[in-house]
């Protein structure tokens, strides 16, 4: 490389080099979790959650601001900090339970349309207000690893159907799925996962209680972990553990007067009986009971879905992949008088305890 030549390359480094924003931690505000609550019609409340780091635990900063949209809050957070503020590790976005109820698209879709942030993103609805929530003192680790957490561990291990950014939108999008969302209560020094918040497009229109969320889950996702406790005769109850689902979703007779099967298949194992030794009959009797449990709870789910003409089990898509010339219009125009079976199978694989 001769003299010119390199001095060319030096030049364009150099130039290239300027282009690039440096940004150092020491010198910026990290998001870890945003809010977003209802003001008026034409106007939201957006709320940041700033990590302090220290040496023994995390502080948790808020900013908040209202304005028309959230490009504009955001803008207007700008002016209330010295340093920038940075959302590419936002880990968790909330919204108040009336901002919900009013329509959530405008502000998911802005995260969607951010490169910086991922797909990955737990959303989450609040009731209450999301501003409220995020002002709390939870952990140690700060307030945005706390929700993370929190949402991740009901998840992978509990009853929240899987959902995320990605998840939420693609569910929005399709023809044959409504949204759902985990539904979250701050309880004293704590946050709890309340329930599941569904949707008719973006906005919520009805809310699944803590207890049927384990027959939602088996209804709308696999499950490979978890408890559910079945209660027997005479104050009798057994704990159920390490529960793996299965669900086939089935449909029969011609397409305009279709019916439904839905047939839900468990396995675990106990891990807890109250009364006595674990015998062969208390076995079948504990399979015979938790089937007739998922028959009529997942039964009732279905026919308020119905009710609310809302599908999150996304029983379209299915009815799509069974049927030609399929039209989504003509099936959600018989949706809410569709005839269905619902069938289960639970097995007991051994106890697990010491009798």
């Amino acid at each position: 490389m001769n003299g010119k030549t390199f001095l060319l390359v030096l030049m364009a480094a150099s130039l290239l080099s300027g282009c690039l924003r440096k940004e150092i931690l020491d010198d910026i505000n990290i998001e870890s979790a945003v809010g977003f609550d209802y003001v008026s019609p034409t106007k939201i409340k957006g709320t940041v959650l700033i990590p302090i780091y220290k040496k023994e635990e995390t502080a948790n900063k808020t900013l908040t601001a209202v304005s028309v949209s959230t490009k504009d809050i955001l803008e207007e957070l700008q002016h209330k900090t010295p340093e920038p503020l940075v959302n590419g590790s936002i880990e968790v976005a909330l919204y108040g339970k009336r901002l919900a109820e009013h329509g959530l698209f405008p502000f998911v879709d802005n995260f969607h349309r951010d490169s910086s942030i991922g797909t990955g993103l737990y959303l989450a609805v609040v009731d209450g207000t999301a501003e409220q929530l995020l002002k709390g003192h939870y952990s140690r680790q700060g307030n945005g690893i706390y929700l993370s957490n929190l949402l991740k561990h009901n998840i992978e291990q509990r009853d929240v159907p899987k959902t995320n950014l990605h998840l939420f939108l693609k569910m929005y999008y399709a023809d044959g799925q409504d949204p759902f969302l985990p539904y979250l209560r701050q309880v004293g020094q704590d946050v709890q996962v309340e329930g599941i918040a569904l949707f008719r497009g973006d906005r919520v229109v009805d809310y699944i209680e803590r207890n049927n969320m384990f027959f939602f889950k088996i209804l709308t996702d696999s499950y490979t972990e978890g408890t559910h406790t079945v209660r027997l005769q005479k104050g009798n109850y057994a704990s159920v553990k390490n529960i793996s689902t299965k669900r086939t979703i089935s449909f029969s007779g011609p397409k305009t007067r279709p019916h439904l099967h839905i047939h839900l298949s468990l396995e675990g194992v106990i891990r807890e009986h109250k009364q006595g030794p674990f015998t062969p009959s208390t076995q079948q009797a504990v399979q015979q009971q938790f089937e007739k449990e998922i028959k009529i709870n997942a039964s009732n789910l279905l026919r308020r879905f119905q009710e609310q003409n809302i599908d999150p089990i996304g029983l379209g898509e299915w009815a799509k992949s069974q049927y030609r010339h399929f039209s989504y219009r003509d099936f959600y125009r018989r949706y809410r008088h569709l005839p269905f079976r619902i069938t289960a199978d639970v097995r007991i694989r051994d106890t697990g305890i010491i009798e």
